[in-house]
């Protein structure tokens, strides 16, 4: 479906991957510039070039305001601000180093190519859960008989989840401020979740916005150890007159927009061999002559996203968020701005227009940044946004970054492996199918022995006909059960020993979880890892 470099997770402790290598960001941004540079499909009357400058200026403005606000000092901006913009981002949550890496090496590349780092906060997603995820060890590590493995969540808030981030306000001050208490843990080392903590308390002071303390403590943190990027809010871009007139577009073409789509995401899982209805991304939706928009609708303060449902019947764009009638939007040709006007103005009225997962990274790839650097579950479904780029706006899209790394919690493990496992379950396999490898003759009891001594007889019969053939593997059958008594504390030993085997091995994988939230790590040792991939993005 499409010819981007796709990234396996790394399983080597203080790793970072990239795909294409990091040494390659300079020929890639030379290719992007080539590639947009022959976009010929004007929007609204005007060139892409023309859109890009403007979108770019709508979110530097955007990223000022919002940094201001959060009273923050602004990075030192290259030279030529926003000639060019390597951008990446995510929801505000507390992720785990991999994905906080790429905040670093964002701001690395940006220094090596004179270039301005923008991350996008991803704040129309959904809230997937208000609880830090704690891995319940005990150090030095207790026998297997008294550790099962698990992760235990420690809630930090109440909220009802599928709220949007942007919607987030703390419900329970008390739960929120005591959760470096409840997630303390006999460790040997001490999480950076106290100090981190700390910043994000002061951080309380100023706002109610769960995602505003994480994201404003995390930067803090980043400009302590030389990151300082600029960063915005999605929901603030999309206040932005040039975000409106981005989906209008896509409203005022949606058939087309929606056909294509939806055979972009059908083909992918023909490809992938995907069977869910749901992977990568759910189809679009049509309902009667309602159409689903590639966008999310509702209204402030609610805490469920709906989907933005269009219909269009004379001059006139219908819309729907979920079952709610929202204002109809002008649909005349002639009067194309119109349009991104009235939803600029939804957005005053409280009317919430945020895109989808797929429409945000188009958005941020074509008209916005030089080079977009995703994670590795972004870089795969960015497949589709590939598509609908070739398709919708015919032209080829400009290439991504897929970039990663792998941070283990400073754990022992227990000295087991997946190999050690296979091989017990192949012996057991095979005390039950050739006792007779395990049994010394010599040593054993005379029934035994001759009950070995028949069946290597048996074994080395070499019968033609089928008649005869049925009557040796009755006889290896039986010998085989008649021996089976023999083995018993073998056979038995060896199920304790897999049974072991494979809860270390549960157990390893609790320990060697690369997905925890960075504010359980040590804080130096998180330090250095993200400063490591910022002098290395930086060519230092």
């Amino acid at each position: 479906m499409s010819g981007q470099p796709r990234l396996q997770v790394t399983r080597e402790h203080g790793a970072l991957v990239a795909a294409p290598p990091l040494e390659k960001v300079g020929a890639l941004l030379a290719l992007n510039r080539e590639r947009l540079a022959r976009f010929d499909r004007p929007l609204f009357g005007q060139s892409l070039a023309e859109w890009r400058r403007m979108a770019r200026k709508a979110i530097w403005t955007a990223a000022r305001d919002y940094l201001s606000r959060s009273g923050e000092p602004l990075p030192a901006l290259h030279p030529a601000s926003l000639d060019r913009v390597l951008m990446a981002g995510h929801q505000p949550e507390l992720f785990h180093p991999g994905v906080w890496v790429k905040h670093f090496a964002l701001a690395g590349l940006a220094r090596a190519h004179q270039a301005d780092a923008i991350n996008l906060i991803v704040d129309y997603d959904a809230v997937k859960s208000a609880s830090l995820r704690v891995p319940n060890v005990r150090l030095p590590l207790p026998s297997m008989s008294e550790f099962r493995p698990r992760t235990e969540p420690v809630p930090f808030d109440s909220v009802p989840l599928g709220i949007p981030h942007e919607e987030w306000l703390v419900r329970d001050e008390g739960l929120f401020d005591s959760l470096p208490e409840r997630a303390r843990r006999p460790w040997d080392f001490t999480p950076f979740l106290d100090a981190f903590w700390g910043e994000v308390r002061h951080q309380a002071q100023r706002t109610r916005s769960i995602p505003e303390r994480l994201t404003s403590a995390r930067r803090a943190f980043e400009r302590r150890w030389g990151c300082h990027n600029l960063e915005v809010p999605v929901s603030d871009v999309c206040r932005s007159g040039v975000f409106s007139g981005f989906a209008a577009d896509l409203l005022a073409d949606l058939p087309r927009f929606h056909r294509i789509h939806n055979d972009c995401v059908h083909e992918y899982r023909r490809t992938h061999g995907l069977k869910s209805r749901n992977h990568p991304v759910p189809d679009l939706a049509r309902v009667g002559d309602w159409l689903e928009a590639p966008f999310w609708a509702w209204r402030a303060g609610q805490t469920q996203r709906r989907r933005l449902m269009v219909r269009r019947t004379g001059d006139a764009l219908l819309l729907r968020a979920g079952d709610e009638e929202w204002p109809s939007l002008p649909f005349r040709a002639a009067e194309a701005m119109v349009l991104s006007s009235r939803l600029t103005d939804l957005e005053e009225r409280g009317l919430k227009v945020r895109p989808r997962a797929l429409t945000n990274t188009l958005f941020a790839r074509l008209f916005v940044a030089d080079l977009f650097i995703h994670g590795i579950g972004g870089g795969k479904y960015d497949e589709l946004t590939d598509e609908l780029i070739r398709r919708y706006y015919g032209a080829e899209p400009p290439a991504y970054m897929v970039l990663s790394g792998t941070l283990f919690l400073p754990f022992p493990t227990y000295p087991t492996s997946a190999t050690d496992c296979r091989d017990l379950a192949w012996t057991l396999r095979d005390l039950r199918c050739n006792p007779q490898r395990y049994l010394d003759p010599e040593a054993g009891d005379p029934l035994t022995a001759d009950l070995l001594k028949q069946k290597q007889e048996w074994i080395a019969r070499n019968p033609q006909d089928a008649d005869g053939k049925r009557l040796r593997w009755r006889a290896l059958r039986l010998l085989t059960e008649k021996l089976q008594p023999a083995l018993d504390d073998r056979r038995r030993r060896a199920t304790e020993q897999l049974a072991r085997c494979e809860q270390e091995l549960k157990a390893n994988a609790i320990l060697r979880r690369r997905d925890y939230a960075f504010c359980l790590y040590p804080e130096a040792e998180l330090r250095s890892f993200l400063t490591r991939s910022l002098q290395k993005a930086s060519g230092r």
